[in-house]
Order: structure tokens, then C-alpha cells, then sequence
């Protein structure tokens, strides 16, 4: 690395010998040596880095022996945030090439990626008719944009179902000839087929008694559920043009409807939220069927009303009582913090696309590109990161053995278990100039690594972020990832944070 290094400085120092000679050789000499002393420093911590790093693993792999197929590395060093730019800066340029895993290494360091999942059939990629194996089967859209699809979703997982899914494409290009109607559907461990968000959720009570109740909750009764679902309807605009990506945000003529009538459907949700002081949920302390009802939609006006009229928003706003709800089921529903939830880059991704709401000609939004870049307010401080607490992911993961046990690690499944279909489109698409399937597969491999050694935090696990970070290939690709990437669809919000938050450090390491 220092030989790589210092050829480097010597091909720059030949194309810049007219900015040289303007500076007396004592100096350029003096400020040589600093650097080369500067660079050989850090090339020693960092070897000593890896060394006690080695030795640490080592050490707790005789006393944990499951520590290799659940890597908790931390640095033995204890780096700042600026020592640790410095060592990144004296090693840009120089390739580490640590020995890159194997898919099967990969999958051994990823438990959950070999666990039983549950299945899932997408309609688009495989059109045959799925074969039925007795589970109920939920028929839902495959983008994650309709939000009745996204309440039976919900309500399935709060509830801990056991079921499979079947994705449909909704915007009229590949939809399968035996499939008929509109989504979600469920059909029943009997067969029988039913329709209508709220009627399938309704029933799931008496199909699962054993299971926690929704319609009503224990400690609730089911007239003060009911009289929370029917005042939807009765809340969110009547004029609006009905649409799954953009709900209840455009007139018939594809405009924006007005600040007072969204600033009326939010202080109409405040007034129902204020009914039950006990709080935080519609019908008290307890989410129930009716949060399932309003929580599709509360979720995408978080994210796009802000990008509709300065300073409307919803969750840190003038609505106290709706700011405490967002923050419960965020907190207090692991399954739709960890799972269900959308992301506010992909809810307002689908804001500029023509159609579904908007009489096919693109809003005028505000410009958001600055907040997009302010992790502390803006996009993020209105909606949130998706980031969740380690206690939330533990207790989701808890349940479901082919969830892994932190979001980096959720994400590094994700791409393992999807990888021959996102390296067909990183090829498709060009994601990496010039790179042949074996190069993009090495790449992946590269990401995958950074991601499950890291767990909750990519850089505790510094050797290999380091090897990463010194091949910008990497970071290309985990920006094309993120950028590529619709949240819920993909992953869940907690998992598509940690890969855009990696994209972010390696592009600037």
C-alpha cells in the first residue's frame, strides 16, 4: 500500500512541477517528509489495529464459540471521529484487497439468510400460477404503494400470522391472467377468496382466536374500534382523485388540493386522538384494528405533505396528540417499524412520477434537495430516519428466525438472498461502467462483508470497511442500491437506512 502510495505522489508531483517551482525546495522538502511521516503513522495503527483486532477475535472465539457466525467486532483502539478521517485520508488510493467470502462464507456469517422465510411469489418475475400449500395467502400490490394492501400487511404481522404472499402488479403491465379483481385479497385456509381491507382484517379475530386480538384489543371494546375505523372516511378529503401512491393529495385535475383542506383533515385526526387521553393510539394504550386503518395513510402524509406547502407537517408540527401517535408505532409496533413502514425518500420518489393521482402530468413540489442532505430536520426530522431502537429490532427479530439480529445485517440478507436479480439489473442498467457479471459479483460481495461484519454499526468493523472504502466501486454501487431501492418493497426502513448511511461514509471516505 505505501509502495501504491507513493507512486501516486510521484505521478502527481510530475503533473504539478509548474505549482512546485513556485515554492522553495526547503519547504517542499518539509512538507514531504511531514507526509510521509503522517502516512507511515497511520499505516502503523492501522496494522496494529489489525493485529489486536485479531487477537480479540481470537480470544472470544475460545470463550464464545458462536462468535464467528455472529461477528460483534469492536475496535480495540479507541478512535476518534478525526483520527479516524486522518487514517481513511493517508490510505485513499490504496487498495487493501482483503480475501473476498464467498457467497457460502457469507450465508454461514448470516444465519438468518439460510432460516426459513416466508414464501413469497412474485407475479412479474414468475407468472405461472403459484402452487398452494394450505397457509392463508395474502394478494397484495408488489410495489408496497397501496395502503389497503399495506393494512392487511400489518395487521397479519401485529397479529404474528403464519401465511404467504402473493405480489401483483397494480400499474397494468403484468398482471396474470388467473388473478381477477383488485388487491389486497385473501383467500382462507379453506380456500374461500375475500376482498375489502377492513372486512378481511375484521375476520382475522375469529380465523386466529388464539392470537392477539385487533377488533377490539384487550382492555377496549369493539363499538369504540369501530367508531375510530368509520371516522376515516368521515376525516381525509372527499375530493380527492383516488390513488395508491399519492392518497388523498390531488384534486380530479391532477392539483394539489389546498393547505386548509389538509390543515382540516389533520386537526380533525388531532380532535379523535384527543378522545382518549390515555393515549397515545386511536382507541387508548393499545394499538388496535383502528390504527391499522389510519396508519397507510398518516404514514405518507408525514413524508409528502411537507413537500406540498411549506412547513405542513404532521409529525412535529402544530398537532401534538398525532405526533405522539407517530412516535408510538414507531416505538411500540415492532412490526411496522421494522417491517411495514415505508421510508420518506421513497414516498416522495413516487410524488414525481405521472399518473396515480395527479391526472398524469407531474406536481410542482418545493424543493426539499437542501433538508434531504439534514439528517437533524428536513425530510428526516419530519418523518424520521427509519432507524429504530435496538430493543424494537430485538423484539421483532425475536419472533422471526429469518430476520437477522440488527438492520446491517438485515440488509446484507436482503442482497444475498436477491442477488442475481440485482446483479442482472446493476448489468441492465449500468450501474458500473464497463464491469462484466464477475467484477459486479465481486462488488456485491465486497458490500455484503462491510455490511454483516459491521452489525448495527458498519464502522466497528474497521479492517473490512477499510477494504471497501479503499475500492470506490463499492461505494458506487451501494449508492446506486440506495438510490434504486423503494422501502417498504425491498427492505424494511430500518435495513434501507443502514445501507444509505454506509453508501453516505464510503462515497466520502
Amino acid at each position: 500500500a505505501a509502495v501504491d502510495m507513493s507512486m501516486q505522489d510521484h505521478n502527481t508531483m510530475r503533473t504539478n512541477t509548474r505549482a512546485q517551482a513556485r515554492t522553495p525546495a526547503p519547504i517542499r522538502a518539509s512538507t514531504r517528509l511531514s507526509r510521509e511521516l503522517l502516512r507511515s503513522v497511520a499505516l502503523v495503527l492501522l496494522f496494529s489495529e489489525l493485529v489486536l483486532t485479531h487477537s480479540h477475535a481470537i480470544s472470544c472465539s475460545r470463550s464464545q464459540p458462536n462468535y464467528w457466525q455472529k461477528p460483534q467486532w469492536r475496535l480495540p483502539l479507541r478512535y476518534g471521529r478525526s483520527q479516524t478521517s486522518m487514517l481513511r485520508a493517508c490510505c485513499s488510493g490504496a487498495r487493501m484487497n482483503l480475501p473476498l467470502q464467498s457467497w457460502e462464507e457469507l450465508s454461514e456469517a448470516l444465519p438468518s439468510s439460510t432460516a426459513r422465510s416466508p414464501r413469497k411469489h412474485d407475479s412479474v418475475l414468475d407468472p405461472s400460477e403459484p402452487v398452494l400449500n394450505g397457509l392463508p395467502v395474502l394478494y397484495r400490490e408488489r410495489h408496497g404503494w397501496c395502503p389497503y394492501s399495506e393494512r392487511v400487511l400489518l395487521a397479519l404481522e401485529m397479529k404474528g400470522v403464519d401465511y404467504d404472499t402473493v405480489l401483483i402488479d397494480n400499474t397494468g403491465g403484468g398482471r396474470p391472467r388467473w388473478f381477477s379483481g383488485s388487491t389486497p385479497q385473501m383467500r382462507w385456509g379453506n380456500g374461500a377468496m375475500q376482498g375489502e381491507s377492513l372486512d378481511i382484517i375484521k375476520r382475522m379475530d375469529s380465523e386466529w382466536p388464539e392470537l392477539p386480538s385487533l377488533w377490539p384489543p384487550e382492555g377496549c371494546d369493539a363499538t369504540t374500534v369501530s367508531s375510530m375505523v368509520s371516522s376515516f372516511k368521515a376525516t381525509f378529503p372527499r375530493t380527492a382523485r383516488p390513488s395508491s401512491r399519492a392518497a388523498f393529495l390531488f384534486d380530479w385535475d391532477g392539483d394539489a388540493l389546498p393547505r386548509a383542506t389538509f390543515e382540516k383533515t389533520l386537526d380533525q385526526t388531532e380532535a379523535l386522538l384527543s378522545k382518549h387521553p390515555q393515549g397515545p393510539f386511536f382507541c387508548g394504550n393499545v394499538a388496535s384494528a383502528a390504527d391499522i386503518a389510519w396508519t397507510p395513510f398518516l404514514e405518507r402524509y408525514a413524508a409528502q405533505l411537507p413537500c406540498m406547502h411549506a412547513g405542513l407537517n404532521p409529525r412535529g408540527g402544530r398537532w401534538p396528540r398525532l405526533t405522539e401517535w407517530y412516535e408510538a408505532m414507531d416505538e411500540r409496533v415492532p412490526a411496522y417499524a421494522c417491517h411495514v413502514k415505508g421510508d420518506a425518500l421513497s414516498w416522495r420518489k413516487v410524488l414525481v412520477m405521472a399518473g396515480f393521482g395527479n391526472a398524469g402530468v407531474v406536481p410542482k413540489l418545493l424543493d426539499t434537495s437542501a433538508e434531504e442532505e439534514d439528517t437533524q430536520g428536513g425530510i428526516f426530522g419530519t418523518f424520521g430516519t427509519g432507524d429504530v431502537d435496538d430493543d424494537v429490532w430485538a423484539s421483532f427479530c425475536s419472533t422471526r428466525p429469518h430476520a437477522a439480529d440488527s438492520p446491517a445485517r438485515e440488509c446484507a440478507v436482503r442482497i444475498l438472498r436477491n442477488r442475481e436479480a440485482i446483479q442482472a439489473d446493476v448489468l441492465k442498467r449500468t450501474m458500473l461502467a464497463g464491469a462484466d457479471a464477475a467484477h459486479v459479483d465481486s462488488v456485491m460481495r465486497r458490500l455484503v462483508g462491510v455490511l454483516a461484519r459491521g452489525g448495527g454499526d458498519v464502522s466497528a468493523s474497521s479492517s473490512v470497511y477499510a477494504d471497501a472504502a479503499s475500492h470506490p466501486e463499492t461505494a458506487v454501487l451501494a449508492t446506486a442500491l440506495a438510490e434504486r431501492m423503494c422501502v417498504p418493497r425491498d427492505m424494511g426502513a430500518p435495513a434501507a437506512a443502514a445501507l444509505r448511511r454506509l453508501a453516505a461514509e464510503l462515497s466520502a471516505a
